[in-house]
């Protein structure tokens, strides 16, 4: 992506009128149970050192998710290039990603695309292109064109392409998947997309994330007072059909995945279709799971439960280990060119890790690509979080790797073989339990994986030595 000592500051841009809609707010309006903002700042989000939001009404509900939220200068709602001026006048930064809100199809994958292309060609401003058009609100750009774009907004134009024309400007290719780029503009484009995505089976969710850091301050080892943040930390307590099923300590920042993989993963709900309702209520630090018969009874499973070596809350219920049993993964195939680059590609994660420490980070991947990436103070927290997203997002683990910062444990062995995925690579040494619940299940296991180093536990064979 960009050199490491390259800051990027992205902004999603919800400062429209949405006049085809009525005036409604489109960053507000639900997609699948979440404002559609929401599936922007996830995207965006770990792929920069700050986020904002660039919104001209309705500030107070934006405020919600914990970032600045800031208005347009001069005339509101003069277009997306006043939102992207605003942003680039708003801290100092090297390099500019700004997505809009209206497009929740787009994944952290499809916006690093942009930044690699960027970089790859020393441009000015890298612009999505899906093999027919521009799609010029998918922008990488250097926030040293900030005079040129004031200038030009100055001089009374407003036209996005013919500021774009005046630059070294490049094209990240989307030809092969075009429809990423459907923004909704109309109630009917939403009705549209609602059937095209269908969302019967998915539960009606909250969207209760939190910010991660609470400021305080310090005293450094030369006594001066210093500003700090320290990662939050959270009591969250499941309840399903009013059952106490455990409380862990999570940073809040994917409550409901959070709750969904952790429900998924100990076994007491199979189906996604099966959950009505999961509801976060921060005030008295609980969710409630709702499902559709309204009376779920879990004593059996309570009843069968190993405390395992996982940090924080980490508990197996006694009958996922006979599960197991009966569980084998699909091979993959992996390179050690990849490999690399896939580390390469983490190390410039570990967002909150960098910031204030005290976190475990995990992703899951599909080639050198991350899917998704979580943190949470607790590494079962951040495998139940990705195990969410997968089951909310009908997502394989078939072909896909997943990489943790965490010890590989047998927890974490059951966990990722029950979500179908066949390599498991850490940064962290292993367990002997760990090690064998992998040759049961034919998980390839890789540990101490940092840099150009890494010790291959099991499945030695599925991994081409190709650099050596």
């Amino acid at each position: 992506m960009t050199e490491k000592q390259t800051k990027v500051l992205g902004v999603v841009l919800a400062g429209g009128l949405a006049r085809r809609m009525g005036g409604q707010d489109k960053g507000l309006l639900l997609y699948r149970q979440r404002p559609m903002i929401s599936y922007a700042l996830d995207a965006i989000r770990p792929l920069v050192d700050q986020l904002i939001i660039n919104a001209n009404r309705n500030q107070d509900r934006y405020w919600q998710w914990g970032l600045p939220v800031v208005a347009d200068q001069g005339d509101s709602f003069a277009g997306p290039l006043a939102g992207i001026l605003t942003a680039m006048r708003f801290a100092p930064h090297d390099i500019l990603l700004v997505m809009p809100c209206d497009s929740p199809l787009i994944t952290t994958r499809h916006l690093r695309r942009l930044l690699t292309t960027l970089e790859e060609n020393q441009a000015d401003i890298c612009v999505a292109y899906d093999g027919r058009r521009l799609h010029p609100v998918f922008l990488a750009l250097r926030c040293g064109l900030q005079d040129s774009l004031a200038e030009f907004l100055a001089s009374g134009q407003r036209k996005i392409d013919i500021w774009l024309a005046r630059h070294h400007t490049v094209r990240a290719d989307f030809h092969d998947q075009p429809e990423i780029f459907m923004n909704i503009n109309t109630m009917d484009e939403l009705t549209e997309l609602q059937v095209e995505q269908p969302q019967s089976s998915r539960p009606e969710m909250t969207d209760a994330g939190l910010s991660f850091a609470e400021k305080t301050t310090a005293v450094d080892e030369k006594g001066q007072v210093r500003d700090i943040e320290l990662v939050g930390e959270r009591a969250l307590t499941i309840y399903v059909d009013r059952q106490e099923i455990v409380t862990l300590m999570t940073i809040g920042t994917h409550p409901e995945l959070l709750t969904l993989g952790y429900l998924k993963n100990q076994g007491f709900i199979e189906s996604l279709a099966d959950i009505r309702v999961v509801q976060v209520d921060w005030p008295t630090q609980a969710v409630a799971v709702v499902t559709r018969s309204g009376a779920a009874d879990f004593s059996e499973q309570m009843a069968k439960r190993t405390v395992t070596t996982g940090c924080g809350q980490g508990t197996v219920f006694g009958r996922l280990i006979e599960k197991l049993r009966n569980i084998k993964v699909a091979r993959l195939q992996v390179q050690q060119s990849l490999l690399y680059a896939l580390l390469d590609t983490i190390r410039e994660h570990n967002a909150i890790y960098k910031k204030v420490g005290a976190v475990h980070g995990c992703a899951l991947c599909s080639g050198s690509d991350i899917e998704f990436f979580v943190e949470d103070v607790g590494r079962h927290n951040v495998v139940d979080a990705i195990a969410g997203y997968m089951w909310l997002n009908g997502i394989s683990g078939a072909g896909r790797i997943f990489y943790t910062t965490g010890r590989l444990t047998s927890e974490m062995v059951i966990k990722v073989t029950q979500m179908g995925i066949p390599v498991l690579l850490s940064r962290s040494g292993a367990t002997q339990m760990g090690l064998e619940m992998a040759r049961r299940a034919g998980v390839t296991l890789i540990s101490r994986a940092k840099g150009k180093h890494f010790l291959i536990l099991n499945g030695a064979e599925n991994i081409d030595l190709d650099c050596v």
